[in-house]
């Protein structure tokens, strides 16, 4: 059999395209099974990861470190954020679309907190968390200007912040991609209205913390 180098760069070229497309928009070309298992898969990620890492998402978007806590604990903080935005957002497409199922709702938010795993995998990795100590060390120490810091630490530190900064834009992209979609709409201020209405919440949780400590 001859080996066909072309025919096999495009095979490659069409994988990355399709690969890209998901990424960009994960609620077109999928079935309802297919979205419920990625959500599904995300929230169980999520679970592991702030169960191993010892992370807190005290907020819709925030996260941080925190004690070592039993996994209940951690499947409720999280069923929190979930719940509370699912139900936020379910209210919202109610008002202006009768026929929107909160499955639906459900499942928009689980695919957005995709975004967020990716934030855990940058920020609370062992390998970064231990390129972080010198800089906590150094602001606790009065270092404000960072001088005791290694260069290598504070380019790679500055990098994946950047990173996580463009998933912050990642996870307000799908949850309003996928809402306009569960809520049947084209008006543009409904992606105000969605953002809005998150920020306000993620404030109001992490104000009052009702998580478990």
């Amino acid at each position: 059999m001859q080996y066909n180098e072309s025919s096999t760069i495009i095979y490659l070229k069409k994988g990355e395209n399709l690969m890209f497309k998901m990424l960009l928009n994960p609620f077109e070309n999928h079935t309802d099974r297919t979205l419920s298992i990625f959500g599904i898969l995300v929230m169980l990620t999520m679970i592991l990861l702030c169960w191993q890492w010892n992370i807190i998402a005290d907020g819709i978007i925030q996260l941080h470190n925190t004690a070592e806590k039993p996994l209940w604990k951690v499947i409720i903080n999280l069923g929190i954020n979930v719940g509370l935005l699912s139900l936020l957002m379910f209210g919202v497409a109610k008002l202006s679309y009768q026929k929107t199922r909160f499955i639906d709702v459900l499942k928009v938010v689980l695919v957005a907190n995709f975004a967020q795993v990716m934030v855990m995998l940058l920020l609370f990795n062992p390998f970064l968390q231990e390129m972080m100590m010198p800089l906590e060390k150094a602001i606790l120490e009065g270092d404000m200007m960072l001088k005791t810091v290694p260069q290598t630490n504070l380019i790679v530190i500055s990098i994946v912040s950047l990173f996580a900064v463009g998933m912050l834009y990642y996870f307000f992209h799908l949850l309003v991609l996928g809402m306009k979609i569960a809520m049947n709409s084209k008006k543009a201020y409904h992606v105000i209205l969605i953002i809005l209405l998150t920020m306000i919440l993620d404030t109001f949780l992490h104000f009052f913390n009702p998580y478990l400590i």
